[in-house]
């Protein structure tokens, strides 16, 4: 028999309460420092994923507002040109799916893939963790119909709303287009670019309260009611006029083997621009698509260029209104004029002997347009063409615009002067020209350029605009002589083939010479140019047409005159106004 000590025994005793006071203690720690883990150094991250679970915070982004032209042969009827559209993204969920081949395969019964767009989707939907993958991008409603009824497991839709440009080209360099930038949908050029902000409206980050299944149960309704639709905008562009003057635009440029050409229509009472119309144009519903990003420029305000003869009516204008010739004054042509080292010489080195004013616009004579500005003086001469509003942006409500230059005016030197009295070594943009023949057509007055009718809120106010006067410029007697000049243009000068049968058309050509790149004289290509109006007595409309670079002809009463008479008959007929004769 074997006996234990009673001290062997206590001894054990305590070495196993020791041994588990050390394994609590351990314990203990353990717990601790997993709660510390927890509570201290991870309470971020647990902190966030519970409100993820039960709480998500998201941007809602208003609806963008409409742009629209008014059919005015149809009781004013709003067109939308730029809105928004739904469509739908189409989805897998890859862990649903089985057979991804087999998917797809169904999918392409309603669905057309390239080889490389079907190798993608495979790859993607071979991704048994994510949640879901996106199969295809904005979906008709016929096209999720058709999907809708093959019943194929893994697979749905969430709705998408999209930009769309109904007219694709028409109005393509007017409204710009809904593109991205930083990731973000932004306007970028025309319309969309200038109106951005009130376009996009004010959008709002939203949180809401979630239960444990993940539906909605809180939110802050005040947040909500501080998201903004944006604003409509209804255009002065009259959408029948366009139409018709880009189409003959854009058939008179191929004619002409043109690199680009410019039509501008304005109301020159009121200064609303009726049409504004460049080619090559772009589908702006595929705006990428394009061979260069200038495509995106509306040439018709941001590219300046020497106007060439065009610019000898608003010259005469200035030298007639300070009374320093008349239509009769006479001139003794001898086909040049020395300024030092520099000469001027007529087109085609023309002589055309004694001349009134008249016949210096008649047959565009440059030394008779010389002779009378040297008589208005270098400051006389450039405080009216500033006041024509040359040297300064118009202000129209479009991003991108150009101030042209008359820089050259600051040098005392009278072959500057002489030079820029026909329309060389000063550049203008097209609208800039088109607006001051308007203020010969208007008696005197130069309007603002106008190209929004009207802003529309969501509330039901509507901000309308009316036509601004900017100044007046010359008097109204100077305004109806260079009518009567310019109607003589037309009949019986360069610009004849600018006529329409049985009215009065006033307007000038002007075909100028490209400067060398280094600004050392010209090369041999041109721009022609033909501004106009009728009816001469209550003008309706001035017209400017523009080519670069013709191939056809040389002159611009080949190419722009007869383009602007073209647009000029329609515009007649449009507006339904009696001949003159």
């Amino acid at each position: 028999m074997i006996f234990y000590s009673k001290k062997k025994t206590k001894s054990n005793l305590n070495s196993r309460i020791a041994f588990l006071k050390m394994l609590f203690f351990v314990f203990a720690l353990i717990i601790i420092s997993r709660l510390f883990y927890l509570q201290v150094l991870k309470y971020d991250y647990y902190k966030t994923l519970a409100q993820t679970r039960h709480s998500e915070t998201q941007e809602i982004v208003p609806n963008r507002g409409t742009i629209f032209v008014q059919d005015t042969k149809n009781n004013n009827a709003l067109i939308p040109v730029a809105q928004n559209q739904e469509f739908y993204l189409f989805y897998g969920v890859p862990a649903v799916i089985e057979n991804v081949t087999s998917t797809i395969a169904q999918i392409e019964q309603v669905l057309s893939f390239t080889d490389e767009e079907r190798w993608q989707i495979f790859l993607r939907l071979n991704k048994p963790n994510d949640p879901d993958e996106p199969i295809s991008k904005y979906l008709t409603s016929k096209e999720k119909q058709a999907l809708e009824k093959l019943n194929i497991v893994g697979t749905g839709f969430k709705p998408q709303i999209k930009r769309v440009y109904p007219q694709n080209n028409l109005f393509s360099h007017i409204l710009g287009f809904l593109g991205f930038k930083n990731n973000e949908r932004v306007g970028q050029y025309g319309i969309e670019e200038y109106f951005e902000n009130e376009l996009a409206g004010k959008s709002q980050t939203i949180e809401f309260e979630k239960d444990s299944k993940g539906r909605i149960i809180d939110f802050e309704q005040s947040n909500l009611d501080k998201i903004q639709d944006g604003v409509d905008l209804v255009l002065t562009i009259d959408p029948t006029i366009q139409f018709k003057v880009c189409a003959i635009l854009e058939d008179w440029q191929k004619k002409m083997l043109a690199e680009d050409a410019t039509a501008i229509v304005v109301n020159p009472k009121s200064g609303q621009i009726l049409s504004m119309c460049d080619k090559p144009d772009f589908d702006l519903n595929n705006y990428s698509q394009v061979e260069n990003i200038n495509f995106y420029l509306n040439k018709s305000i941001s590219q300046s260029y020497e106007p060439g003869s065009v610019f000898k009516a608003i010259s005469m204008a200035t030298a007639i209104d300070l009374e320093k010739v008349n239509p009769q004054t006479e001139y003794e042509d001898k086909g040049f004029l020395k300024f030092g080292p520099d000469t001027i010489r007529n087109a085609n080195n023309e002589k055309y002997g004694k001349v009134n004013m008249t016949q210096v616009l008649d047959f565009s004579i440059n030394t008779g347009m010389v002779f009378a500005t040297l008589k208005i003086g270098t400051n006389n001469f450039k405080k009216y063409i500033e006041n024509f509003g040359f040297g300064a942006k118009t202000g129209i409500q479009l991003p991108v615009e150009s101030a042209g230059n008359i820089s050259s005016l600051k040098n005392k030197s009278d072959i500057y002067l002489a030079t820029a009295s026909y329309g060389q070594g000063i550049l203008t943009t097209p609208l800039q020209l088109i607006m001051a023949y308007s203020v010969i057509a208007n008696q005197g007055i130069l309007m603002q350029p106008q190209i929004i009718l009207e802003k529309r809120f969501k509330n039901g106010s509507v901000e309308k605009f009316s036509p601004q006067q900017s100044r007046r410029v010359i008097s109204s007697k100077t305004a109806n002589i260079l009518k009567a000049m310019l109607v003589s243009v037309v009949k019986n000068g360069h610009g004849n083939q600018a006529q329409v049968d049985g009215y009065y058309i006033a307007g000038k050509t002007g075909t100028a010479n490209i400067a060398k790149e280094n600004g050392k004289g010209y090369t041999d290509e041109t721009i022609h140019t033909f501004v106009g109006f009728a009816p001469v007595d209550d003008s309706k409309f001035v017209i400017l047409v523009k080519f670069s670079k013709p191939k056809n002809v040389p002159f611009s009463s080949d190419s722009a005159a007869p383009a602007f008479a073209e647009i000029a008959k329609f515009l007649l007929q449009y507006y339904q106004v009696p001949p003159d004769f």
